[in-house]
């Protein structure tokens, strides 16, 4: 099991660490189409869409040569076996799924956020690998223009928690591709963003959004003192 915050302390660990080296990072640059399936919302429940997948990659080939400057402290929290991704602060502004679809009478766009993983491995070989992953708390954003609710124009925040189950196979070092399905459960932030589905007068306070998504990944080495 790994948590995606523990990444974070262990790449700062090394940064502190005496004594730096220079060693080669790779780097992650994942995209690629996504579909999104969110009932009662709009007139059209499939949206078209893109997932983003951008991280550095800590092996466990690094972790094993270097574990002399990871603390003593969170020695016990590190997945030695387990690659780790790590991601600047800053790019949490960047959303992990994006949703775009221009029809001109169901229009919809919006992004998906997300910060802390907590992933479990159930199968793994030499090429492939099959895990679940825990995402808390995530946060959407959606634009819509539905005629079926009132007002048109809806503005719908949230913040929940996404289940993924994701499937990678590896060609080599540099190629990845990934398929995967998520679903996510979504309390609206404000009592103002609610919405009615067809057929019924209650409105609706979660809204609920299944993403299958297949992301290409490619990975290159950058020098990194640690």
């Amino acid at each position: 099991m790994k948590i995606f915050v523990l990444f974070f302390v262990t790449i700062v660990s090394f940064s502190w660490a005496k004594g730096k080296k220079e060693i080669d990072v790779p780097i992650n640059i994942g995209v690629g189409p996504a579909f999104f399936w969110i009932p009662g919302l709009m007139g059209t429940e499939l949206h078209p869409g893109a997932k983003l997948d951008l991280y550095a990659v800590i092996t466990p080939k690094m972790m094993h040569e270097n574990k002399d400057k990871i603390p003593k402290k969170y020695k016990k929290f590190v997945n030695m076996n387990e690659e780790m991704h790590v991601t600047e602060l800053w790019m949490a502004i960047i959303p992990k799924y994006l949703i775009i679809n221009p029809q001109a009478e169901n229009y919809i766009y919006g992004g998906l956020w997300s910060v802390l993983g907590i992933s479990s491995v159930f199968l793994k070989s030499k090429t492939m690998k099959l895990e679940g992953e825990f995402i808390l708390p995530t946060i959407s954003y959606l634009y819509t223009n539905a005629p079926k609710n009132d007002p048109d124009i809806r503005h719908l925040l949230g913040i929940g928690a996404m289940l993924r189950l994701e499937n990678t196979i590896q060609f080599n070092k540099k190629y990845l591709a990934s398929l995967a399905y998520g679903h996510n459960l979504n309390m609206p932030l404000f009592n103002t963003n609610t919405y009615r589905e067809d057929g019924k007068t209650t409105e609706q306070r979660w809204l609920q959004t299944g993403v299958l998504s297949l992301v290409f990944h490619y990975r290159f080495d950058i020098k990194q003192k640690i």
